[in-house]
């Protein structure tokens, strides 16, 4: 499953999955390299989740606001 189908709580849950990982010492470095790669897509990816969840609410907070202007003035 890629990024871009997964939830911001799947991403998530497995980026703090990969940081566990990296935290054990048992790992190899290609493993770890790979982990922080994967790490760094997924973060990349709930960054673009969270700026996007923020546009929405600032366009229904500006809308509201657009709402209760035009109410008052009636």
């Amino acid at each position: 499953m890629t990024t871009k189908n997964k939830n911001f709580e799947e991403m998530m849950k497995e980026l703090e999955s990969i940081v566990n990982k990296l935290d054990n010492d048992q790992i190899s470095l290609e493993e770890s390299m790979d982990l922080y790669q994967k790490g760094m897509a997924l973060s990349k990816s709930c960054e673009e989740t969270l700026k996007e969840a923020e546009t929405k609410v600032s366009k229904m907070m500006e809308n509201e606001a657009d709402s209760n202007d035009e109410s008052d003035t009636e």
